[in-house]
């Protein structure tokens, strides 16, 4: 593992990262809780096929493939919460809000697009990271996976030019 680390300071250092981008995806709590539950348990028991990679990309990956998993058994993912949102907390008031609205109606269009897309924008955009981290967790060549941000893109904005004029 990544420089020595055993499993529990794994968990403690990438936790909330994964939580979220799980929250991201299923938008349930409870089915969250669960598949982080799995994606550490799953960490745990395949850590061998770790490639001396960077761990939160390896991560993301066992995460996504836990959530697919989920998501093929039960079709019927519930989104009944609000998408989290980080604002920066300097900033004032009304420039907060304005903010956290924008990441809100960013959220609200990404949930629109098909899995493959909301995860692929969620993991460049918001998670920052690189083509080939996203390729390798998609399992997806580097090309599919700029095709699949610029069109995933695009129906955002799309969704957000529309809901804006409305």
């Amino acid at each position: 593992m990544e420089r020595n680390l055993g499993l529990e300071e794994i968990y403690q250092l990438y936790f909330q990262d994964v939580y979220h981008y799980v929250f991201t995806l299923c938008k349930n709590v409870q089915l969250t809780e669960d598949i982080v539950q799995e994606t550490f348990y799953r960490a745990y028991f395949y850590v061998e096929s770790y490639d001396d990679e960077k761990i939160r990309p390896w991560l993301f990956k066992v995460a996504y493939h836990t959530f697919i998993d989920f998501w093929r058994k039960d079709k019927r993912v519930v989104y009944v919460e609000e998408p989290f949102t980080e604002a920066k907390m300097s900033q004032s008031a009304e420039s907060e809000f304005f903010t956290k609205h924008e990441i809100n109606e960013w959220f609200q269009a990404v949930q629109r697009l098909s899995i493959q897309k909301r995860t692929a924008i969620v993991l460049r955009d918001y998670y920052h990271f690189s083509y080939q981290e996203i390729a390798n967790v998609l399992d997806m060549t580097l090309a599919n996976v700029k095709v699949t941000i610029f069109r995933a893109r695009n129906e955002v904005q799309k969704y957000l030019t529309s809901s804006n004029k409305g």
